[in-house]
């Protein structure tokens, strides 16, 4: 059976599909496994049943006095916690944490690990993206991949006059946040559909992108008509996104999606501005 419209074209907000100021339990759980396989199953005990005593290597008994000491600021004297007893304990305080703690956590684990894996920097990054978090690795730093700015350039775009460019940007959210299934390749068709429906709106014209620029009467800089030129070459170039797919993999990213959909939403928002002024 086919889905109904309002499932097809639910109108996701962004600030509901971004992890931002927020973290469900699906992505608070996958971190933890991370942490745990990384720094706690590997801290060595040179026994039988490792997990009865404790670390035995002098960078291991560093590194988990550095966690009590410096990031919860307990009394260390004395630690003598089992591996157990490490891991119960860290769950405990782990799953107490705020969201702004974990990411704490993680930053300080990567600074006083003695020798941090890259493994560690990757695996949290692909989660971080999977579960649509607002947030990456980068330089040993835990950053913002989507700002204040760019989010509202999204919303004001979702709320565009036009339904049409309102349909595009959500389709495009939508495709970009999917965790289960992400298109990114149909969520920049999407994006740039957008600015293609505002130009098509602003002109009349039910052309392509290119040929509505090219006789878009608004008093916008020639600068910014050959950047929205190029943009949608980009999208309609000969290997993919706006052609037909021929079966080779396209080269396109989580990164690339949503800069399209921040970029587009900012065009459309512009257009329509100028439109005002006019």
């Amino acid at each position: 059976m086919r889905k109904r419209f309002s499932e097809r074209y639910r109108f996701v907000k962004i600030r509901d599909s971004f992890q931002i100021n927020s973290m469900d339990d699906g992505l608070k759980n996958r971190l933890w496994n991370i942490i745990k396989n990384i720094f706690i199953d590997t801290l060595e005990t040179n026994y039988y049943d490792q997990d009865i005593v404790s670390p035995q290597t002098k960078e291991d008994k560093e590194f988990i006095v550095s966690i009590y000491d410096k990031f919860f600021k307990d009394n260390v004297d004395p630690l003598e916690y089992t591996r157990r007893d490490i891991r119960d304990d860290l769950k405990k305080r782990y799953f107490n944490f705020q969201w702004f703690d974990i990411y704490d956590f993680l930053e300080f684990l990567a600074e006083i690990y003695y020798s941090t894996p890259l493994d560690f920097y990757k695996k949290t990054n692909q989660v971080l993206e999977e579960e649509m978090s607002g947030y990456r690795f980068v330089d040993n730093y835990i950053a913002p991949i989507i700002d204040e700015i760019e989010i509202k350039e999204v919303e004001s775009a979702l709320e565009s006059e036009y339904s049409g460019v309102r349909r595009h940007l959500s389709l495009a959210l939508e495709l970009l946040s999917d965790r289960e299934k992400p298109d990114y390749i149909n969520s920049i068709k999407e994006s740039i559909s957008a600015v293609e429906g505002v130009a098509q709106h602003l002109t009349g014209l039910k052309k392509d992108l290119g040929a509505c620029v090219k006789v878009m009467k608004l008093d916008i800089q020639k600068q910014f008509i050959k950047t929205l030129s190029e943009l949608y070459s980009w999208t309609s170039r000969e290997d993919g996104i706006r052609h037909t797919y021929t079966g080779e993999e396209l080269k396109t990213s989580f990164e690339e999606a949503k800069y399209m959909l921040v970029t587009c939403s900012a065009f459309v928002n512009y257009m329509i501005a100028k439109k005002g002024t006019e």
